[in-house]
């Protein structure tokens, strides 16, 4: 629907959470084409720390409502799944312990 009159900003909560691998590559390129056709701000939702990763230009993460990382620009095209898990146990002082998170 976002598309018949594009928004100044596209907010996406965990728009594939609740689908099957296949289907949420398939959204997620869906998505691409779309906030690219449209040069849309878009802020997405995910525990999926590998999209998290490999969309956008900015990674935001928050920790029991505080924010503790905002990382973006070659701190952030250099950055490896691992390396965003040892930053998030070293700024929360804490393990990255969410198998969910971790799983997908």
């Amino acid at each position: 629907m976002c598309t018949v009159l594009p928004p100044k900003l596209l907010l996406l909560d965990e728009h594939t959470a609740a689908l099957d691998p296949a289907t949420s590559e398939k959204i997620m390129g869906i998505t691409k084409e779309i906030v690219a056709k449209h040069h849309l701000t878009t802020m997405m939702i995910t525990h999926n720390l590998n999209a998290a990763l490999q969309t956008g230009n900015r990674t935001i993460m928050m920790d029991a409502g505080r924010l503790i990382l905002d990382i973006s620009g070659a701190e952030r095209d250099n950055m490896s799944l691992n390396d965003l898990l040892a930053l998030y146990s070293s700024k929360s002082n804490k393990a990255f312990d969410n198998d969910r998170m971790l799983l997908t």
